[in-house]
């Protein structure tokens, strides 16, 4: 990155560019059945964000300014335009983020099981309260990682216990101090003015089962998107690749790709 920082890279295939966002705590390879079934059409990027999975963690604000910074930093030093951009969970903020502070080389907008604000608001159910999120952070930070195994389990429609195994190893690759430094970054943001700016294809994927963001705000986003449009799938949670609906998953990112 321009300020010197090593950031873990997946690139596969050739053709055109699909960049992969993941979320909080996560790492890349929790697109590895997605890379698997699009690298042999697709050129498929995904990394690791700063402080995350196998990317260097240094001393930093882990801000949204720093962590778009670092996604305009992977499309530039690999030449990528007109990328479809999917973000997942909290990777749907640094995308959303992105785009509002520059965008230029995106040219499709895929937002899977995230928020556009962390908190709710009269006109904006969909979200905890204030109170709720605060309640939960101060338990992260006195708890880690005690809760994170039931964390992981109850995102998923139907747990395998193996797949959650394996996510949870993943979160703990996150240092605590990053784990609340990003969630504390992301309360400051709100996306939702932006819906109606954006002059680009947005498709909304939401888990029918998603215990932290219901379906309706895939509605929502399809809504206020000039060119959005919504799929649910109905037999998957907070991981919609790594659920019962995988393909379903995969048809409609290749298909909205390919436009």
């Amino acid at each position: 990155t321009p300020d010197g920082l090593r950031l873990r890279l997946c690139e596969r295939g050739e053709g055109p560019a699909i960049v992969l966002v993941h979320g909080w705590k996560m790492s890349h390879r929790v697109w590895d059945r997605v890379i698997a079934a699009l690298e042999d059409r697709f050129r498929v990027v995904a990394f690791d964000l700063r402080g995350m999975g196998e990317s260097e963690k240094p001393d930093c604000r882990y801000d949204f300014d720093e962590l778009s910074d670092d996604l305009g930093a992977v499309l530039e030093q690999l030449g990528l335009e007109d990328v479809t951009l999917v973000g997942w969970s909290m990777g749907c903020t640094v995308s959303l983020e992105y785009v509002r502070r520059n965008g230029a080389r995106v040219g499709r907008l895929v937002l899977v099981n995230g928020p556009l604000r962390l908190t709710r608001t009269d006109d904006f159910p969909f979200t905890m309260t204030q109170a709720e999120l605060d309640e939960y952070v101060d338990a992260v930070a006195s708890r880690w990682p005690d809760d994170e195994l039931a964390f992981t389990q109850a995102a998923f429609h139907e747990p395998l216990p193996q797949v959650v195994d394996w996510i949870y190893s993943i979160a703990l690759q996150t240092p605590l101090d990053v784990v609340l430094k990003t969630v504390r970054a992301q309360a400051l943001l709100d996306h939702r003015d932006l819906l109606a700016t954006l002059d680009l294809p947005v498709l909304a994927v939401y888990g029918a089962a998603d215990p932290y963001y219901p379906t309706e705000l895939a509605a929502y986003i399809a809504e206020r998107a000039p060119r959005g449009e919504a799929v649910v799938l109905e037999r998957s949670g907070h991981f919609p690749f790594l659920e019962a609906d995988t393909q379903r998953f995969v048809e409609a990112l290749e298909g909205f790709s390919s436009r």
